[in-house]
């Protein structure tokens, strides 16, 4: 596996997380339904530098799973999240302090209910949303945001996230979304 694709599994699995170690206390949101399966092209920019990977979501109301894959197909990682228990398949080739809650608690600032969030954050963090942004803060300082360059009602197609905090942009495209039946 290319060196630099190690570099952005760590920038989006780790380093990229919205959340400072410190502020890691936020819980994981719950598993939202309807069931689908969605395939995302993530692209990751930082110091200048680009990496792209394959992330497949399943979700429904009972569990989360996400699939790493390299654009050559190559399996990453595997995670699972029951919304108690969170469970990781990883490639022996990716870091061992490799934290599956990053990805995620980003896909959750992107894609969940900005009313449901905002019940889970604690005290001094507070998300400001709209149709097209959001916003998460700590106290006054803007830590990441969310830009909705695609809006959909059901799935937004393509996405920016920034994290001030970590010095990242991810850009998210969909490349497939699937309803799936329970």
């Amino acid at each position: 596996m290319p060196r630099r694709l190690i570099w952005v599994l760590l920038v989006c699995l780790q380093g990229c997380a919205s959340l400072t170690p410190v502020e890691s206390v936020i819980p994981l949101a719950a598993p939202i339904d309807p069931p689908r399966r969605v395939v995302q092209q993530i692209t990751a920019i930082w110091e200048n530098k680009q990496e792209s990977l394959l992330c497949v979501l399943e979700l429904d109301k009972k569990h989360i799973a996400i699939a790493g894959l390299s654009n050559e197909g190559m399996s990453l990682f595997n995670l699972n999240y029951d919304g108690k228990t969170l469970s990781l398949d990883k490639s022996p080739l990716l870091p061992a302090d490799f934290s599956p809650e990053y990805i995620i608690k980003d896909l959750q600032l992107v894609y969940w209910s900005p009313v449901e969030l905002q019940k889970l954050l604690p005290l001094h963090w507070r998300l400001e949303a709209d149709n097209k942004h959001r916003r998460l803060y700590y106290d006054d300082e803007l830590r990441a945001e969310v830009d909705y360059l695609q809006p959909d009602t059901v799935w937004a197609k393509s996405v920016t996230v920034i994290n001030h905090r970590y010095h990242y942009t991810l850009h998210i495209k969909t490349v497939s979304y699937e309803t799936l039946s329970e």
